[in-house]
């Protein structure tokens, strides 16, 4: 497989949520979620982060202390905050010297003797501090030294008697939690997990039960307690592991998951998941029918839904359908109900007709996604966005593929474009923000999936799609899509017009390109190469250097390069078809065929054909027109026919330099464990450079003393001729 990388772009997306991460374009996001996921992440950080964003005052949902701390000890030096600052250099010890536990080598015995003193210290200023504004703080700081000079008994004595008489507030909920810790660690397990499920500390939670993550397990726990928070965790966990092994397995193997496959077991533990295979989410459907007629259970409806999720994931529609439709109905938390109905909607795909009605329904659920993404941001200072993720699972992994089945391919393009319109970094790149002639940003619309799946259209698709986004469609559902995908024209005209050009549509290509405003090109990626790069200059005699994206001036652009090189090909080409034979038609030739290859994925100018290039590319993309070949019939042409000395020397050299065909094999030899390189050639000799290479060498053999430097000097051929006697 080819990494095809977009020019001047290196872009790492987020894979927080997704079902094994590696494979963040199968969209195969986490469905059950009773709980934010960001809690399974450090619970109180972001909260506590509160009191430093306001004392900045600002607003930061992805601030950290560590981060900022130096500029909130700037603030506090500037309002002489001295009661701060020594809280602030309290803390700063605490977490430089905590630092060293959580690294991959283990602290030296001075390392522990010094954080010893640390600890000590803030044991002895947090028990002397008499203060009131901060006196939160530092009781938290005590017992952070209690529980890190293993005096367990003593800070659960200091909770009981003192910290837990504490106001309501994230600092005592993490005393509560250094607590539970204390009661793990003194034997008193069920105790720390109740606690821990009550705070939704899943991250410790999830160590304290890792032996409870199966059907035996929850049903162990059950019987404990049938309403134990603990179980809100321990059913999302199941629920989603069964997911994250059906999509390791199923969904990119083809098979169905068995415990044999070692490999794919391990994948899925790297990802801090279980293996669940459908036997084990069949026993726990079982069970959790049982429990749903349980009159003590208090939220049936986590139960429910459980089993209609389950069910979806098995391909089963029509009894998850059932299923989840009574989820809707049962008590539970708001959470709870709301993760039904978000997976009623997603399996609601598979089960109804596209028609009027359920289009009109379907853009109501899709509705309530986007503001539930809303309020899951904003209502909470963690990050988790669920709700995105399952309009994400919806929309790409659901939707697109039965629209697409349906013959309706335009409606599943605006559904690609809605998608990425919706990502939170597309308003900035968008702006097209320029400074002092500068771009500011760079832009994303062609390194992305709407574009990967527009790049695959054929030119009459892509025409098409055009006309359909010119007229807003009356279907509620379509004109829910149309309306938020990315229709400015200037941006599809370049695409046909670039496809059409690629494809040798000169004529047809300019009508596209002409419709292009100025404007729109230079805000494009390949700015620096339009400017720098000449397609004119020989490739084979030089290669053309750029500057970098938003070093080149915006304004040095001055037409659009791709519908000059149309013109000026048409007039190269006009002339060489109307030429007598001779030298003259010749020469032409030779230009139109550095035209031709300059314009290829091996030239300069492969920005004429293409929105990126990468060095591993070794052919033309799927669907354009070979350049390449039709450079080099040119040049066969000219380096047979013509008796200019100069031109049959140029021709020669630029047929030995195009890769195509190459002389010698590079990579590595399985049967032989061998490495070929340049170095360590395996020598091809019928390939098509090598008779080039031959060819020209034979030529400077019998022309000494005539040759031109850049043959004279050509390090290539020199191998080439020690090599090949």
């Amino acid at each position: 497989m080819k990494l095809y990388v977009s020019a001047l772009l290196l872009f790492f997306s987020s894979v927080h949520g997704k079902a094994c991460v590696s494979e963040g374009g199968y969209h195969n996001n986490y469905l059950f979620s009773v709980f934010h996921r960001s809690l399974m992440d450090d619970r109180f950080t972001a909260e506590a982060n509160v009191f430093w964003t306001k004392y900045l005052g600002i607003k930061d949902n992805y601030f950290t202390y560590s981060w900022r701390r130096s500029d909130i000890m700037t603030e506090a030096k500037k309002r002489n905050d001295k009661e701060l600052m020594a809280y602030m250099n309290l803390l700063n010890a605490y977490i430089d010297s905590n630092d060293m536990f959580n690294g991959w080598e283990y602290p030296t015995k001075a390392q522990i003797n010094g954080r010893n003193k640390i600890l000590q210290k803030m044991l002895t200023v947090s028990q002397n501090y008499k203060g009131k504004r901060l006196e939160q703080q530092y009781c938290l700081l005590k017992m952070r030294a209690l529980f890190g000079l293993k005096r367990y008994q003593d800070a659960m004595d200091y909770w009981q008697k003192t910290a837990s008489r504490q106001p309501q507030s994230v600092y005592r909920d993490m005393m509560r939690n250094i607590y539970a810790g204390c009661l793990l660690r003194k034997g008193e397990r069920r105790q720390a997990v109740d606690i821990y499920a009550e705070q939704e500390d899943f991250r410790s939670l999830k160590y304290c039960v890792r032996n409870y993550r199966n059907v035996a397990g929850i049903q162990k726990v059950f019987n404990e307690n049938p309403n134990s928070p603990t179980l809100n965790y321990l059913v999302q966990d199941f629920v989603n592991n069964f997911q994250e092994t059906e999509d390791v397995f199923v969904r990119h193997i083809g098979w169905e998951a068995e415990s044999a496959d070692s490999d794919k077991v391990e994948w899925i533990h790297q990802l801090g998941a279980r293996e669940v295979y459908r036997k084990d989410a069949n026993s726990f459907i079982a069970f959790a029918r049982q429990v749903v007629k349980n009159p003590n259970v208090v939220n049936p409806c986590l139960w429910q839904s459980a089993i209609g999720c389950l069910e979806h994931q098995m391909g089963l529609y029509s009894e998850a359908k059932n299923d989840l439709a009574a989820a809707l109905k049962m008590n539970g938390t708001q959470r709870m109900r709301d993760n039904a109905r978000a997976i009623y909607a997603i399996n609601s795909v598979q089960t109804e007709k596209m028609k009027k009605k359920y289009n009109s329904w379907l853009t109501g659920e899709l509705q309530w996604l986007d503001e539930m993404s809303k309020r899951d941001v904003r209502d909470s200072v963690m990050t988790d966005d669920h709700y995105h993720d399952v309009k994400e699972r919806l929309v790409y992994c659901m939707l697109i593929p039965r629209l697409r089945s349906l013959g309706k391919q335009n409606e599943a393009l605006t559904m690609f474009s809605m998608m990425e319109e919706d990502a939170p970094w597309v308003p900035d790149y968008r702006s097209r923000k320029i400074i002092n002639d500068y771009h500011e940003n760079v832009n994303f619309d062609y390194s992305n999936e709407y574009y990967s799946v527009l790049d695959k259209l054929s030119t009459k698709q892509l025409m098409d799609y055009l006309s359909y986004l010119k007229k807003r469609p009356k279907d509620v559902l379509y004109r829910y899509a149309w309306d938020k995908a990315y229709r400015e024209a200037d941006y599809y005209n370049d695409l046909i017009g670039t496809k059409l050009l690629a494809q040798a549509r000169y004529s047809e290509a300019i009508s596209y390109l002409e419709r292009v405003d100025l404007g729109f090109i230079r805000t494009q990626n390949i700015l620096p190469y339009e400017v720098k790069c000449n397609w004119n200059v020989e490739r084979w005699m030089q290669k053309q250097y750029t500057g970098e994206f938003g070093k080149v001036r915006v304004s040095s652009l001055k037409s659009n390069k791709k519908l000059d090189y149309c013109k000026e090909l048409l007039d190269v080409q006009a002339r060489w078809n109307n030429m007598r034979d001779g030298e003259e038609r010749l020469k032409e030739g030779y230009k139109l065929a550095n035209m031709l290859y300059q314009s290829s994925y091996e030239g300069d100018c492969w920005w004429l054909t293409q929105y990126g290039w990468s060095c591993t590319q070794d052919s033309t993309l799927a669907g354009n027109h070979d350049m390449v070949e039709d450079a080099i019939r040119l040049l066969e042409d000219v380096s047979v026919k013509t008796t200019d000395f100069k031109l049959k020397e140029k021709s020669l050299y630029a047929l030995a330099y195009i890769h195509r065909g190459p002389w010698y094999f590079e990579g590595w030899d399985e049967k032989n464990n061998v490495w070929y390189d340049y170095d360590n050639p395996l020598i091809r000799p019928n390939s098509r450079q090598y008779m080039a290479l031959k060819t020209l060498g034979n030529f400077a053999k019998a022309n000494k003393g005539k040759l031109d430097n850049y043959v004279t000097k050509c390090d290539v051929l020199k191998r080439f001729m020690a090599i090949v006697k």
